[in-house]
């Protein structure tokens, strides 16, 4: 099962348009997320038509959004519970905020808002942002696939050459 995970697109503002070779790859997973700041409709509603999508609403995100997008979702892959977020505040201590905002904690919590990648346990849950297409402070433009094995649950970053 192909899961890919995305956040901070930031598109028009950083990014005109998401790479179509991008596009095309994970339009075509089984399953798309999206750990917001979209910052248009527009992107939200090409990603939308994804048969099984799901995104969340970010800090930087236009008005329009806010009526269609959820804050915080949690739903089931493959037997895994997956809660999405986008996160906020300073990027330090980030993770924590996130992890102690589920009261009931997911197998995975997916986040963005710091731009940075992260893969790491809290307790027994994989805590993962799959960074920005638009690159950190100090990273790269990155993506992210999540991986579901029997028990097993990781995930992969994937930096982008964008032109």
């Amino acid at each position: 099962m192909r899961i890919f995970v995305i956040s901070d697109t930031h598109v028009p503002e950083r990014l005109r348009s998401l790479p179509d070779e991008l596009m095309e790859r994970i339009m075509h997973g089984d399953v798309l997320f999206h750990c917001g700041d979209f910052t248009s409709i527009k992107l939200f509603e090409k990603l939308i038509k994804h048969p099984r999508f799901y995104g969340v609403l970010g800090n930087m995100d236009e008005f329009a959004l806010r009526s269609v997008v959820p804050e915080r979702q949690i739903v089931e892959i493959s037997g895994k519970r997956i809660g999405i977020t986008h996160g906020s505040g300073s990027p330090s201590g980030l993770e924590q905020r996130v992890y102690s905002s589920f009261e009931e904690k997911p197998d995975v919590i997916l986040f963005g808002h710091s731009h940075n990648p992260y893969h790491k346990f809290i307790n027994n849950t994989l805590m993962f942002n799959p960074g920005s297409f638009t690159g950190g402070w100090n990273s790269e433009p990155t993506y992210g696939e999540l991986f579901i094995e029997g028990d097993r649950i990781w995930g992969e970053h994937y930096k982008i050459d964008i032109k």
